[in-house]
C-alpha cells in the first residue's frame, strides 16, 4: 500500500493535505471533548436551515465522541498523505 500511495502523491499535495488534516483533527477534537458544544451548534445550524427540522439532538454524547473518535481516524490519513508527498 505504501508504494500505491507514493506514486499516487505528490509534492503539490502535501499542503493541502495537512491543512485538510487539522481542521479534520480540530472538529474530531472538539467532538470528543465538547460534544454538547457541538450538538448546539448543529441545533442551531438546523433551526436556522429549515425550521423544526430533523435535528441532530437526539444523537447521543458518546455517538458524538464516536464520531470525533472517526474525524481523528480521518485526519490521520490526511497527516500520513502529507508525510508521503513531503518525502518525496
Amino acid at each position: 500500500m505504501d508504494s500505491v500511495i507514493m506514486t499516487l502523491v505528490t509534492r503539490s499535495d502535501a499542503p493541502t493535505a495537512l491543512v485538510m488534516g487539522l481542521g479534520f483533527f480540530a472538529f474530531g477534537l472538539t467532538m470528543i471533548l465538547r460534544p454538547a458544544n457541538v450538538r448546539a451548534n448543529f441545533d442551531r445550524f438546523a433551526n436556522r436551515w429549515k425550521e423544526d427540522s430533523w435535528h441532530p439532538y437526539k444523537m447521543p454524547f458518546w455517538g458524538l465522541r464516536l464520531a470525533g473518535v472517526v474525524m481523528m481516524g480521518v485526519a490521520t490519513l490526511f497527516f500520513y498523505t502529507a508525510y508521503a508527498g513531503l518525502s518525496r
